[in-house]
């Protein structure tokens, strides 16, 4: 038995090699960007707030966000470095622990990158989608203890397990398993069995496979929704089954764009804080006093959202059509080349890293029609292609921000592997064009 692990794990070796080269440079560069900025560095933002909340959620169990009890974000983070603070406490140790894993977790996305890439084509072109992993932002955001690198890891793996699904329907278990701990970092990612459902449709899925696949989904999703909203009830007398909170970063994008009311346009007192007032009115006392202190935070953000709701009301009465080119065109075009990159690292500047994003989301662009043109690949590129332009307008609906957009990027990192390949086949079709006109 022993023998036989031995000999399955040097035919690994000798068969990913150059991919287990380039994943082990990529953690080396996330290494030494590491010692650069400081193992503690952190950028005092939700960062610490999920530090904070898995070191509390080891301690009691509770998961909190901010200081308070909360339902703001899926439990994922508390969970996960709640493990780690378990294992190696609450100190310099703890950091350690954290950032070796997100090291490895970023490194170990190209992998799955050039799994995709090379379940079509030859390793090369699997090695040159990579690439984009050795860019100095997202070696800056491996250091950074967010959501985005657990997230984008399990993103590529559910990416690859679902394309594997359309050669064989095993790939399934995994496709399923990563869609639930992707879930457990971002509830953005709950409609992503849509995406999956039309490519599986193209390729000619066995529909009864499918619609027993899908029954034990469902199964897996309930198990996780049932629990987590009875205790959301219990906490917030409100039926909660993923997340609360989107009203804040919804009220943020109603002032992207052109065209929104300007707040002293605006009627708060009545549209906004009356409404809120009598909303929740529940949770106060006969005082006027909160029951719960963490009750403070869900109402703030609730109220964000009635808020937004007021001026996109408001916006559409009077101007419908900035309202519509801000959300429809203006807010998902600034995500295509948006940089999530907050420090300088290494000297390298931001505005360099976004002529790059400029530059490859042309490119992208030009790789899409090329696979039509072609005719090579056009279920697999347009199902990539439908997946990351669906996931910027989810993300475009409430606040188009560069965090949203940086663990969408793999996606572009896979086509622009494929584009290679489609570029030289175009290139050879030209010269043979050529060729008989000259004959």
């Amino acid at each position: 038995m022993m023998r036989e692990k031995i000999y399955r794990l040097k035919n690994f070796v000798a068969e990913h090699k150059w991919i287990l080269l380039i994943v082990l440079a990529l953690f080396l560069e996330r290494f030494y960007a590491g010692y650069t900025l400081g193992i503690t560095y952190n950028i005092q933002s939700d960062d610490m707030s999920y530090v904070k909340s898995g070191i509390e959620f080891a301690n009691t169990g509770r998961i909190t966000m901010h200081g308070v009890l909360s339902a703001q974000i899926m439990p994922g983070m508390p969970v996960l470095l709640g493990g780690l603070s378990l294992m190696f406490g609450e100190g310099r140790m703890l950091w350690f622990a954290m950032k070796i894993l997100w090291w490895f977790m970023g490194s170990l996305s190209a992998f799955f990158v050039y799994k995709i890439v090379t379940m079509y084509l030859p390793k090369g072109f699997g090695l040159v989608a990579t690439f984009g992993f050795f860019v100095v932002d997202f070696v800056w955001m491996d250091n950074v203890i967010l959501t985005e690198t657990p997230f984008m890891l399990c993103f590529c793996i559910m990416i690859y397990a679902t394309l594997m699904m359309a050669k064989n329907k095993s790939y399934f278990w995994p496709c399923a398993i990563f869609y639930m701990l992707a879930l457990m970092f971002k509830a953005n990612i709950a409609i992503y069995p849509l995406f999956a459902m039309c490519y599986l449709f193209m390729k000619k899925y066995d529909l009864k496979t499918f619609a027993k696949q899908c029954v034990i989904l469902a199964s897996m999703v309930l198990c996780f929704v049932i629990p987590w909203s009875i205790r959301n009830y219990k906490h917030y007398d409100e039926f909660i089954p993923l997340t609360w909170g989107s009203g804040n970063p919804m009220l943020l994008g109603t002032y992207q764009g052109h065209g929104y009311p300007s707040d002293d346009q605006l009627d708060y007192a009545t549209n906004v804080d009356k409404v809120a007032e009598e909303k929740f009115q529940k949770y106060y006392d006969e005082n006027g006093e909160l029951e719960e202190d963490y009750l403070a935070k869900y109402i703030d953000l609730e109220t964000d959202g009635i808020k937004a709701k007021y001026r996109l009301k408001e916006w559409a009465k009077n101007d419908f059509r900035s309202l519509f080119e801000s959300y429809v065109i203006i807010k998902p075009a600034s995500m295509l080349d948006d940089v999530f990159y907050w420090h300088t690292l290494w000297n390298v500047d931001w505005a360099e890293i976004f002529k790059l994003r400029k530059l490859d989301a042309c490119l992208c662009a030009f790789i899409i029609l090329l696979s039509f043109y072609l005719k090579k690949y056009r279920k697999e590129i347009g199902f990539l292609a439908f997946l990351y332009a669906g996931n910027i307008y989810v993300y475009a609906m409430t606040f188009a921000f560069d965090r949203y957009a940086a663990t969408l990027m793999p996606i572009r990192f896979v086509i622009v592997g494929m584009g290679c390949y489609l570029i030289i086949c175009a290139l050879h079709r030209l010269l043979d064009i050529v060729g008989k006109e000259k004959q």
